[in-house]
């Protein structure tokens, strides 16, 4: 697999997301370039991406606002099931952790996935009615499948891309990245987990062959 090259304005979108990206090596580029720099490492790609196909910075607007009220947080003992998530002071953090632990009446808690979605979800639609028991809904229904959630699908494609580039029959390709995203919809569009593997590829070779090089 190449080496992963240094970020510049005239990289192909392709090329960006086949390679790994810290989060702040995101933020910093969205910095320097005057793109929306909050929010998860899904969001901040897909500026980066609007941004490498062409759409004009002043375009590409944040799905989210930073609206928590972060100056005098909550303590556990004031966060009950009516207290609003936003402008409240609310936030996962360890006074919301002591929360939870009394809540569920469990020696230690840990903040779950679809608890962090559903607080993106809040901020993103600006809905100053959600309480903490929305909150404890979202936790206690995380089963309703998260693979359909637009971030989830995010790190899917992007570690389905990283594990295509791995598989070094990868480089028999002109255009890997199109190969991989042909690749990508077999499995998209199936009951197939949503990740790469050789045997793909070999089951899908009359659907790729023409590109090969």
């Amino acid at each position: 697999m190449s080496e992963k090259p240094r970020f510049n304005s005239k990289m192909s979108s392709d090329v960006f997301i086949s390679f790994y990206w810290y989060k702040e090596e995101l933020q910093k580029i969205c910095r320097e370039y005057q793109l929306p720099s909050y929010g998860t490492k899904a969001e901040l790609t897909n500026y980066i991406v609007k941004f490498l196909d062409g759409v004009p910075v002043s375009s590409i607007k944040p799905v989210r606002k930073i609206r928590r009220s972060t100056s005098g947080n909550l303590k556990a003992e004031d966060i009950n099931l009516n207290t609003k998530l936003l402008n409240s002071g609310f936030s996962l953090n360890n006074e919301a952790r002591k929360f939870f632990e009394q809540y569920y009446k469990v020696p230690s808690f840990s903040f779950r996935k679809s608890m962090g979605i559903k607080m993106r979800e809040v901020e993103r639609n600006a809905d100053t009615n959600a309480t903490v028991r929305d909150l404890i809904w979202a936790l206690e229904n995380s089963q309703v499948d998260l693979k359909h959630n637009k971030e989830e699908q995010t790190y899917q494609w992007n570690n389905f891309v990283r594990d295509f580039r791995l598989d070094i029959s990868s480089k028999n390709y002109r255009t890997p990245m199109k190969v991989a995203s042909i690749l990508w919809k077999k499995v998209r569009d199936s009951n197939q987990e949503k990740k790469y593997s050789h045997k793909l590829m070999v089951n899908n070779s009359k659907l790729i062959e023409k590109y090969l090089k």
